[in-house]
């Protein structure tokens, strides 16, 4: 099994377990939140890249963004869109890998969050890849990088 079928098999198996981690750590979530309405308005168009189950995704539709949540694991995508089913909200959702995003088209957005997938992209090749083609579906991106579960960097980064 090569190191992207270990991480989808992982994800697809934790859906639950990544749902509730967010509950196990609230600053990470308001802080994220907090960050998050500062630049991103109801109405704007967003990707929430490596999204998980959808957490972030729908608090923005639930604020009238709209998302498409993008991630590697089919099981997070289905979760996600039940979830948003429920609660009578607009979400797509799009399985695929972050370093092709070839499956989105012409698609623009106003907005990128990458709160995740860069954590298994061990190469600067891939890492490089990914980011290059951010330039033309996006203008500002957002990442977290979440440390031992203490401490916070978050960037926004207008790659035009």
């Amino acid at each position: 099994m090569d190191d992207l079928e270990i991480v989808r098999k992982f994800y697809d198996e934790t859906v639950n377990y990544e749902w509730e981690r967010l509950e196990r750590h609230k600053v990470e979530y308001e802080l994220s939140k907090r960050f998050m309405n500062r630049y991103i308005k109801p109405n704007d168009k967003v990707l929430d890249l490596g999204g998980g189950p959808g957490k972030y995704s729908l608090y923005l539709a639930e604020r009238g963004c709209d998302v498409t949540l993008a991630d590697l694991s089919q099981n997070n995508i289905d979760y996600a869109l039940n979830k948003a089913k429920e609660l009578g909200l607009s979400l797509k959702g799009l399985c695929l890998d972050a370093r092709d995003l070839s499956s989105l088209g012409n698609s623009r957005f106003d907005h990128i969050l990458c709160m995740g997938p860069m954590y298994h992209l061990k190469s600067k090749d891939d890492r490089n890849k990914t980011k290059t083609k951010w330039n033309y579906i996006c203008g500002i991106c957002f990442f977290l990088f979440f440390r031992m579960g203490l401490s916070h960097t978050k960037s926004r980064i207008n790659i035009r």
